[in-house]
């Protein structure tokens, strides 16, 4: 099996990160990155550590499914493209976690798609090293806080990159009142996002 990384960036341990931890197959080269900074920051000084071909993030309060280190390299490779995405189940920590399904509404988004809406559920993607060599790591600036992924994606797609994508589930999302997207200025996120939208128009 081709090498993979895998990278949990956080600052604080949100209750569960052991959880998350003990998803990640034991071939796998973990890296846990923990660090006073934002997520990007804490995601971008473990690279230069990464040794795997393919490399994915993973949220401290999420989990990877069984099949996803498989599935997702399979994809990569068979696909011949330079990241992909699939479905997530969302674990709604709240509700006695209840298990919901989410299933993309676009499989393989262009650049355009993305920037209407955002279908790809940043929980399962999985990049090829050679994107991070290309476009360096995560945005750093507090402003994207909540939606990293999402500007690293559209960049991705801007830079020409391809998108495949895996008809599984891929990984656990928590929902849960402590999350970042809960705990952000919404309406300044929303200001933040269209500027961003409107960077590509």
């Amino acid at each position: 099996m081709a090498k993979v990384t895998v990278i949990i960036p956080y600052k604080e341990d949100r209750g569960w990160l052991k959880d998350a931890i003990a998803s990640v197959p034991k071939d796998v080269q973990l890296i846990v990155s923990q660090g006073d900074g934002n997520w990007p920051q804490n995601f971008n000084k473990a690279l230069k550590d990464a040794t795997g071909d393919y490399i994915k993030y993973l949220h401290e309060d999420d989990m990877l499914t069984s099949n996803c280190i498989n599935d997702s390299i399979a994809a990569l490779y068979i696909q011949e493209v330079d990241f992909i995405h699939g479905q997530s189940y969302e674990i709604y920590s709240n509700a006695g976690r209840k298990l919901g399904l989410y299933t993309p509404s676009i499989q393989k988004p262009t650049l355009n798609d993305l920037l209407i809406k955002n279908v790809i559920h940043s929980a399962t993607t999985m990049y090829h090293r050679d994107v991070f060599k290309m476009l360096g790591g995560f945005n750093e600036d507090n402003k994207y806080k909540s939606f990293e992924e999402y500007e690293f994606n559209l960049r991705c797609l801007m830079a020409g990159m391809s998108i495949g994508y895996v008809d599984v589930p891929l990984a656990y999302y928590r929902r849960h009142s402590k999350q970042t997207i809960r705990t952000v200025d919404v309406k300044q996120r929303k200001q933040y996002r269209q500027e961003l939208v409107n960077s590509y128009l």
